[in-house]
């Protein structure tokens, strides 16, 4: 069983602070911290964010049975004391700690820090933590982008030959028989077997590290040829001839499906200030309307759209499940808990629309 890494002072601070200071209770806690952050993928993150920003939507869904599950795993193994929290006993315990694992993820994994920042929603989600959740998710960002983006160093394709280790043993040379010769073949054999297999893994890395910078480079181009080319296929017009209530959700939908690897590149703001998108405030109703129905059909096709941490995608589902472009908005209020006249510059709202993109459709 793998040791439970060394307590960070600051959680062992903060828990003390807001609950207790019991040392014991405090160490299961950080442990189950750890043990749930380790075995975290994107449903775990969506329950996790859920607790973290005490969401209308409940963290164990609703007719949403991958959620249901991850859910309870997540309470039997987030007290790290073998009894699963009990949220309405220990709503807050909970909250805090949720948060707790967002923030150990977010060093390694580019889907907890992105759900965190659309959960957000420009901070129209304003939630009481002990730590700044999306500013800490946004900082997480910048860095993953930029380590899995950098160039990788010539030295990581080098495949070191492995010695083989292998000396016929004296009580062989001594005896000369078949038997003691045969033993001594095989011990060679599984010398030999272990080298290969080393051999194999490093090809295997070094084909692993070519096929990401492959599909990083294919990436780049891809994203500098849909900006030179200046056409957005989802208006099927140039750029500038788009409707500008369109373009956040159009262009941030096109240029997360150019994307190979999330969190995608750091100049993803660049990209669509170039495209034409301003930074003039817009509204949610405005930019969900601007969209015809064949596309938001498309573009909602995923089973994992959430008010949580895909609130755009949720309302174009909602307006394409009811057919208006006006009927779908109390809906969408009433699962989001964000307001009637939700707006923001459309700059962000095209980063907002990427981000949710990446976290249904894009792997780190």
């Amino acid at each position: 069983m793998a040791k439970t890494p060394e307590m960070n002072a600051g959680f062992v601070q903060m828990y003390a602070e807001l609950f207790m200071s019991d040392a014991d209770v405090t160490a299961a806690r950080w442990k189950g911290v750890v043990d749930t952050a380790a075995v975290a993928d994107h449903v775990t993150v969506e329950v996790l964010v859920r607790y973290a920003f005490a969401t209308k939507a409940p963290a164990q869904g609703l007719k949403n049975e991958a959620l249901g599950e991850e859910h309870q795993a997540v309470l039997n193994s987030i007290s790290g004391d073998d009894s699963p929290i009990d949220p309405a006993a220990a709503g807050r315990e909970l909250q805090v700690l949720c948060a707790a694992v967002l923030e150990q993820l977010f060093s390694t994994m580019p889907d907890a820090a992105i759900a965190v920042l659309n959960a957000s929603f420009g901070n129209m989600r304003r939630v009481d933590l002990p730590m700044d959740l999306p500013t800490l998710a946004e900082r997480a960002l910048a860095r993953l982008s930029q380590k899995k983006r950098a160039r990788p160093d010539v030295k990581e394709f080098q495949v070191v030959a492995p010695k083989i280790d292998f000396e016929v043993s004296e009580e062989a040379m001594a005896a000369m028989s078949v038997d003691q010769w045969k033993l001594e073949l095989e011990r060679l054999r599984d010398v030999a077997r272990t080298a290969t297999r080393a051999i194999v893994d490093e090809q295997n890395r070094v084909a692993k590290l070519l096929v990401r910078r492959m599909s990083l480079s294919d990436e780049e181009l891809q994203m500098l040829w849909w900006l030179i080319g200046g056409h957005s296929d989802v208006a099927g017009a140039p750029f500038a001839k788009v409707e500008g209530a369109l373009r956040p959700l159009a262009f941030g939908g096109e240029l997360g499906q150019l994307t190979e690897v999330s969190p995608g590149p750091a100049s993803v703001t660049s990209l669509l200030s170039r495209a034409g998108i301003s930074d003039d405030m817009l509204t949610i109703l405005d930019a969900v309307n601007a969209a015809d129905m064949d596309w938001t059909k498309e573009i909602t096709e995923s089973s994992r759209i959430s008010p949580v941490t895909t609130p755009l995608h949720f309302a174009l589902e909602k307006k394409s499940e009811i057919g208006s472009s006006d009927a779908w908005l109390p809906v969408w209020i009433a699962m989001t808990g964000l307001p009637e006249d939700a707006s923001m510059p459309a700059i962000k709202l095209a980063e907002l629309f990427y981000r949710e993109y990446l976290f249904l459709h894009v792997n780190g």
